[in-house]
């Protein structure tokens, strides 16, 4: 039985938990339930995270492996990265889930995050991997721009969730997830209008749904928002099964969330998302909804074109039922690279025995 070193975004997100959950099951299911997967934080504390000259020598002694992501570890600064330790590394690497996006200047034009990873870091940790596997894209663009070779886009794990029961039952509520504007990366401009695009939001999913919405914190940060808005109530969620629940059980999901939309397409709930960087609109585009998407930066009334899709719900379910192929085909090829992990694992375990 293998142990592998999982290095991954650990900030207080639920979203965060949500990637890895799924992640630790993709990859539970082809080394099996009883390998001891040990969550590893990506960013440095006073004790252990990242790729330090510490940690990286645990994994050589302790790690068959190691697996980075899922999540956005080539920007928000969300993993550390000592060159001199990850060069030092020895234990097979694979990146699965990882992904990189642009976000929107004043002039509303797609640029590199100032928080980015630097490219020769992006080089040396693809170049430790056996497996890269990225979440859309954009991401795999970025990596080959960068001259990185293999690249596989696998989708990110939370697609591969398991689908609701045919007997599931819908609850009444409307979650409405939600992001503190000033932590969106858009013009000042549209950091207000989020503001007021969620205050009429809410009045119009009021009054069609009636008194059934409830505003999803999914970062400790979003609590501050909600409580912009006392006379809707605040549901946080610190524990991801909870948070799996009520997305399974809401009749319908409206989100600034990307990951309440793509858990929302694996079970099979109503869900409608706003993108509003690179990050979002890129990998809804590869999960196939593209069409669905309510883009931020070139909608002129977001309230207004979030209703229509909720009004058009066959829609939805048309163009989720079109996007199953390529989804299918992303977990297969996430199954097959997470095969060959394996069996890179299995080959440096027999050579370390044998030394």
């Amino acid at each position: 039985m293998a142990t592998l070193f999982c290095v991954r975004p650990a900030t207080r997100n639920i979203g965060n938990d949500l990637i890895n959950h799924a992640a630790s099951e993709l990859v539970s299911s082809v080394f099996g339930n009883d390998t001891a997967l040990v969550t590893i934080p990506a960013l440095e504390d006073a004790h252990f995270g990242g790729f330090t000259k510490a940690q990286v020598y645990d994994m050589n002694r302790l790690a068959d492996g190691v697996v980075v992501g899922g999540g956005n570890v080539f920007e928000n600064g969300q993993l550390t990265v000592d060159p001199d330790a990850l060069e030092a590394l020895r234990v097979p690497l694979m990146l699965i889930g990882v992904s990189h996006g642009r976000i929107y200047d004043t002039d509303r034009h797609l640029v590199d995050r100032t928080d980015a990873m630097p490219p020769d870091v992006i080089r040396q940790l693809a170049g430790k991997a056996s497996t890269i596997l990225v979440r859309d894209r954009a991401s795999q663009r970025m990596l080959e721009d960068l001259g990185v070779g293999t690249v596989e886009l696998g989708g990110c794990p939370s697609l591969f969730l398991s689908p609701n029961r045919p007997d599931q039952a819908a609850s009444d509520r409307i979650l409405f997830s939600i992001r503190h504007p000033a932590r969106m990366s858009v013009p000042p401009e549209l950091q207000w209008r989020v503001a007021d695009d969620v205050r009429r939001l809410l009045e119009a999913l009021e009054r069609a749904y009636g008194p059934t919405v409830a505003l999803a914190c999914h970062d400790y940060k979003d609590i501050e928002f909600a409580k912009g808005f006392p006379n809707t109530p605040l549901l946080y969620f610190d524990g991801v099964e909870r948070y799996m629940k009520a997305l399974r059980q809401c009749r319908l999901s409206v989100t600034y969330r990307l990951h309440a939309f793509l858990p929302c397409l694996s079970f099979g709930t109503p869900s409608v998302h706003v993108s509003y960087d690179e990050r979002g609109s890129a990998m809804v585009a590869t999960a196939g909804m593209a069409a669905w998407d309510v883009d931020l930066i070139r909608e002129r009334d977001v309230v207004a074109t979030v209703m229509q899709r909720t009004a058009d719900l066959v829609r939805y379910w048309e163009l989720r039922s079109a996007a199953q192929p390529a989804i299918a085909s992303m977990k297969a090829t996430s199954v097959a690279a997470i095969r060959r992990f394996a069996d890179a694992v299995t080959g440096y375990a027999r050579q370390r025995a044998a030394a």
